[in-house]
């Protein structure tokens, strides 16, 4: 096994592979700067940069990018909403770094521009029917990512593989001594508070994807109000939930990704019946009363471990 970290998408990311070639794992960081070439919506020189600024004209953009926001916007369908990759034009009104809060009529008129069903893609021209509108891909993006690096992993003959993209992590094989990988669900408090990889239970996966989103990173509290960075597309501020944390697992990490946040969005028994209704995901979820609550195939078809 060789190993590779690296920072891109704004966070620590490594790549585990069963191979002594080193030029594979180089392959695949060039994977990581593609794919932040096309899908960043701050960089001038991104695809997407571009299709944002195009004022609603039709714009033909790079094939894999045409592609991929139309997976995203299946996304935004599946989701009723709640995941929508037009919220561009209201998160870039927040500022966590820098504890900025928008004004709520500001926030109002950012939201008259979020509605998925105006994205339009027809091979690769993607027109934006409303010229204010901002797509936003980055709730989904590391999720296509992962399954990108696997995916070249497996072309290069690698048989067993772990991707750590800031968390969003994706497996292919199991270990090379034939047992599953057993993925940490971090306990969900912020970076800052915790010991690096300290998790309260872990899940055993051979192939796959576990992600987690919650709501205790990228947050502040003003007033005694917690504000974090899981907006609700509805309202263009934080969800109001009853789940501090949620953690899909499942076959690939665009699913695990594009669907995570918008289970924190939905509340606990709505997320619950939610997963419990596709047979290809499995949950494990952290309310704010600090309960553990699980779908029925965690522990069963999914190993689950808690910990001391």
């Amino acid at each position: 096994m060789v190993s590779r970290d690296f920072f891109r998408f704004n966070t620590t990311n490594t790549i585990s592979a069963s191979t002594d070639d080193e030029a594979i794992l180089d392959e695949a960081v060039a994977w990581c700067d593609r794919s932040e070439f096309l899908f960043s919506r701050v960089d001038p020189a991104s695809e997407l940069f571009r299709l944002n600024r195009a004022e609603g004209r039709p714009t033909d953009v790079d094939p894999e990018l045409a592609a991929f926001i139309e997976t995203a916007l299946s996304y935004c369908e599946r989701s009723d909403g709640l995941f929508d990759v037009t919220m561009g034009s209201a998160t870039q009104r927040w500022d966590f770094k820098q504890q900025v809060i928008p004004a709520r009529e500001d926030m109002a008129a950012a939201l008259r521009h979020v509605d998925y069903r105006g994205v339009s893609v027809e091979g690769t021209t993607v027109t934006l029917r409303d010229p204010q509108a901002c797509i936003d891909l980055g709730g989904i993006a590391k999720g296509y990512i992962a399954d990108g690096i696997l995916a070249l992993l497996r072309e290069r003959g690698v048989e067993h593989a772990l991707v750590n993209l800031g968390g969003n992590v994706a497996v292919m094989g199991g270990k090379p001594d034939g047992t599953p990988w057993r993925v940490g669900i971090r306990k969900p408090l912020p970076s800052s508070a915790l010991p690096l990889l300290d998790s309260f239970a872990t899940v055993s996966v051979r192939d796959g994807s576990v992600v987690t989103s919650g709501v205790y990173e990228r947050a502040f509290e003003r007033d005694g109000t917690l504000y974090h960075h899981i907006l609700d597309p509805r309202t263009g501020f934080p969800a109001q939930t009853d789940l501090l944390s949620a953690t899909l697992v499942a076959r690939t990490s665009l699913d695990a990704d594009g669907l995570s946040t918008a289970l924190i969005i939905m509340g606990a028994d709505r997320a619950l019946a939610f997963v419990e209704a596709d047979p290809a995901l499995e949950a494990v979820f952290v309310t704010t009363d600090g309960d553990v609550l699980a779908t029925s195939g965690i522990g069963d078809a999914v190993p689950f471990e808690l910990l001391g």
